[in-house]
């Protein structure tokens, strides 16, 4: 009796976790996969923290449900991330200038969205400047990918960093 009780409660708040979290499970699964999930699913292109474009109404429970139906599409806006808009956003200092980019009329489009807004996450959360941020993000990379921080080097213990004594030795018989 207390074995399916606690199995049932056990999946529940298991379900609420996963409906509570999933935009970060969405943006897990690869874009192939994501373009065929129902519009009610699909991962919501968010701003970016600082910016200026103006954020969406919050829907209804309503709205959300039946949202999907035929002629109830909605248009919203995809926010742009040229180099104009990273300078408006702050993504631009003396080390990483953005008005070389665009005064020299780069035809590329800009900073990587997740970066760009993963780097203006921290300067918000945190309080730091743009070159801090974008160290603080590159070393959480590096953590992920069990790489040591401080050093470059991996932290796997199976990792090969070396293939000898010295450099240039041969062994003569």
């Amino acid at each position: 009796m207390y074995h399916r009780l606690l199995t049932a409660s056990f999946v529940v708040a298991l379900l609420i976790l996963l409906y509570r979290n999933r935009q970060f499970f969405l943006s897990l699964l690869p874009e192939a996969l994501t373009s065929r999930l129902p519009p009610a699913l699909q991962p919501t292109p968010s701003g970016l923290p600082y910016s200026s474009a103006p954020a969406s109404a919050p829907s209804s429970l309503f709205s959300r449900l039946f949202g999907s139906l035929p002629g109830s599409s909605r248009y919203s806006r995809v926010p742009g991330f040229d180099w104009s808009s990273n300078l408006q956003n702050g993504l631009s200092s003396t080390l990483f200038d953005i008005n070389e980019n665009i005064d020299g009329g780069d035809s590329r489009s800009g900073l990587d969205p997740r970066g760009a807004q993963d780097v203006q996450t921290i300067m918000q959360t945190q309080g730091v400047t743009f070159d801090q941020a974008r160290l603080i993000r590159h070393k959480q990379i590096l953590v992920q990918n069990n790489i040591d921080p401080n050093t470059g080097m991996p932290l796997d213990s199976k990792a090969v960093t070396t293939l000898g004594d010295r450099a240039g030795s041969s062994r003569a018989a």
